[in-house]
């Protein structure tokens, strides 16, 4: 039966290859790069923390732990909404933030960390870094560009042991000491769903007081 079928099946492999379009048909422009490419989105809100701000491990850093009164997350009005946009060559990403129910004065920290839901990860941009975060979102939006260097400073900021886990994203859990350093890296745990925004305010220090987890836009 397998030496009858055979002249078949060549001549469906041959037909399956015609179908392919001639590369001469393809136009190649690589100055398209710059282009925008792929986006993803989120709405941020408190009920995607891991936790109320009292649920903070005592043994957490004085500068991760809250300085003012906390709000359960059933009681908070903020909100946000998020785009992150990749260049079609990697090369840059641009992050579109919105927020309300957001006092800027209150913002001590916003950051991309790479995690699962609910699960507190390492952060791979610090937006903090390079910006003053109340003047940031003096209007209650703001607009950000973020390249290889930005993730860099990221993963190198802070020293010892904590930074060892809260600084930098690894590539592969396999290796956890060998970090995401490219744009193109941020891209790829974005497309594994393990990217999320998280606004982290003097009340809701720890846990963060609003986070998205990333989604592409279809």
């Amino acid at each position: 039966m397998r030496f009858f079928l055979l002249p078949f099946l060549l001549a469906a492999g041959v037909a399956a290859a015609q179908e392919v379009p001639p590369v001469s048909e393809i136009t190649l422009n690589p100055s398209t790069g710059a282009e925008i490419g792929p986006i993803f989105e989120t709405w941020m809100s408190p009920h995607q923390e891991g936790g109320e701000e009292r649920d903070t491990p005592r043994l957490v850093p004085d500068m991760f732990k809250s300085t003012t009164p906390s709000v359960d997350r059933d009681e908070r009005q903020s909100r946000g909404h998020a785009t992150l946009a990749f260049s079609r060559d990697l090369s840059t990403a641009y992050a579109h933030i919105a927020i309300e129910g957001v006092n800027p004065e209150d913002i001590v920290m916003f950051h991309i960390h790479c995690g699962r839901p609910g699960q507190l990860g390492p952060i791979i941009v610090d937006f903090g870094l390079e910006n003053d975060l109340t003047e940031l979102f003096a209007d209650g939006e703001a607009s950000l560009e973020i390249t290889n260097e930005d993730i860099v400073a990221a993963s190198e900021h802070g020293h010892g042991l904590v930074a060892a886990f809260t600084a930098g994203c690894p590539i592969t859990l396999a290796v956890p000491t060998d970090k995401v350093v490219t744009v193109a890296g941020l891209a790829h745990i974005a497309y594994e769903r393990e990217l999320y925004f998280n606004l982290h305010t003097s009340g809701q220090t720890y846990f963060g007081d609003i986070r998205g987890q990333l989604h592409p836009v279809e």
